[in-house]
């Protein structure tokens, strides 16, 4: 019987149990919250009719409550409670495999802290930007390679790029079978926005940079209703992503074709990689060290223009 938690039962955290649940394996899950609205609402979801069969599910208010060892730990707080939980998790339970949210940390120094106690504890770690567990990338990767990708667009309407540009700079990295993100500039729109979330900051604009030989642009548009579009530019064909609309158009040296796809819900993916991690010790998404590659750069960026640089030391309120 594996053991496996989820460490934060806000929406996300929720979601989260909603996929656990349909893993093939067999699992005892632990969900933990201090917050009693967040675990009576784990309790309304065990309750429902609509929640189908179940594993053995505890739910904690403390840490503390958790096994000596856990094979997979889902942390899905806010970044500025990670690294917190992090290290108070590795003091409670022997971690096999821990699974984190992004924007990973808020403040630059939490990186290599992390990653020495990641190591430390002889823990994997992975980062939850699951564009490349989506077939549609997967299968664009495979069917793309010897043709090299030249340059990744993201653009779209009024989305947040403090909270969303890394699922992109991710997808690059991916795409380009690189890591290292080089020469990046930023054009942020004048003024810093409050974020969804009360407590953070947002912002619009473009940013653009290097991931191997993939230059790469990603842009909010703010005030326009323009869906969020990925172009691929390859050097023999153009691809077209439409996400939300789950459609896909080719132009290139063959012709023209389109195509549709289904993305899935993270409601939907969690079992699924759970299952990886406990079958194989690995899974679909970002290893720690890469996705820092990509997460530390953009957070300077923003700090830059939404928070504080001292030195090596950059901090901004995004999550």
């Amino acid at each position: 019987m594996h053991q496996v938690a989820i460490i934060g039962a806000g929406q996300l955290g929720r979601r989260h149990l909603q996929g656990l649940v349909k893993s093939t394996q067999a699992l005892t899950v632990h969900v933990v919250d201090p917050l009693e609205a967040s675990r009576r609402a784990v309790a309304d979801f065990i309750a429902s009719p609509e929640a189908g069969p179940l594993p053995a599910i505890y739910v904690h208010e403390s840490l503390a409550a958790l096994p000596a060892e856990l094979d997979v730990a889902i942390i899905a707080t806010t970044a500025n409670q990670r690294f917190a939980v992090i290290e108070q998790l590795a003091q409670a339970a022997k971690v096999r495999h821990l699974v984190l949210e992004k924007f990973l940390f808020n403040d630059s120094e939490q990186y290599e802290r992390a990653a020495s106690l990641i190591e430390a504890r002889g823990m994997t770690a992975w980062v939850n930007t699951p564009r490349r567990h989506f077939g549609v990338y997967r299968e664009l990767r495979e069917q793309s390679r010897g043709d090299p990708l030249l340059h990744f667009t993201a653009d779209g309407g009024d989305w947040g790029l403090c909270c969303n540009s890394v699922h992109f700079v991710d997808l690059v990295q991916f795409l380009a079978g690189e890591t290292e993100l080089r020469g990046l500039e930023t054009r942020f729109d004048a003024d810093v926005m409050a974020s969804k979330r009360e407590g953070y900051v947002e912002l619009t604009g473009e940013l653009s940079g290097e991931v191997g030989a993939t230059r790469f642009t990603i842009r909010s548009i703010r005030g326009s209703a323009k869906p969020i579009t990925v172009t691929l530019h390859y050097a023999r064909q153009t691809v077209f992503i439409v996400e939300g609309e789950g459609k896909l158009w080719r132009v290139g040296q063959d012709g023209a074709g389109a195509e549709t796809f289904r993305l899935p819900y993270q409601s939907e993916m969690t079992g699924a990689i759970a299952d990886q991690l406990l079958s194989s010790d690995a899974c679909d998404l970002t290893p720690y060290a890469d996705s820092v590659a990509a997460h530390q750069p953009l957070l300077r960026a923003f700090a830059q223009y939404a928070g504080t640089v001292s030195g090596a030391r950059a901090q901004c309120a995004i999550t």
